[in-house]
C-alpha cells in the first residue's frame, strides 16, 4: 500500500444532446482540490478519486427536478507520496 495525492479539478455543468454548458453560479466554476489515497497502485488511487467526486451531491437541485446535471472531472496530476 502506497499514499497517492491526487489534484483534480471538477465543476457542473448541463449536458445537452450535442454540447456542454456550463451553468451559473459557483459550482460551474473549476475547482481544484487535492485528494489522499492509500492504494496498491497509481490507477487504482485515480479511480478512487473520479468514484469520490461523481458521486458528490450537487447543491440546490433535487432529484425530483430532473435536471440533467453532470459533473465535468479532469485529473491534472497524481503522484506517489510514501
Amino acid at each position: 500500500m502506497h499514499l497517492f495525492e491526487i489534484e483534480i479539478k471538477n465543476r457542473v455543468i448541463k449536458k445537452s444532446f450535442s454540447e456542454k454548458i456550463r451553468i451559473k453560479g459557483r459550482q460551474g466554476e473549476w475547482y481544484t482540490e487535492n485528494l489522499y489515497y492509500l492504494a496498491d497502485s497509481e490507477e487504482e488511487a485515480k479511480g478512487f478519486a473520479l468514484e469520490h467526486i461523481q458521486n458528490r451531491k450537487i447543491r440546490g437541485v433535487t432529484s425530483m427536478r430532473g435536471r440533467k446535471l453532470k459533473r465535468e472531472i479532469k485529473i491534472i496530476k497524481a503522484r506517489r507520496l510514501a
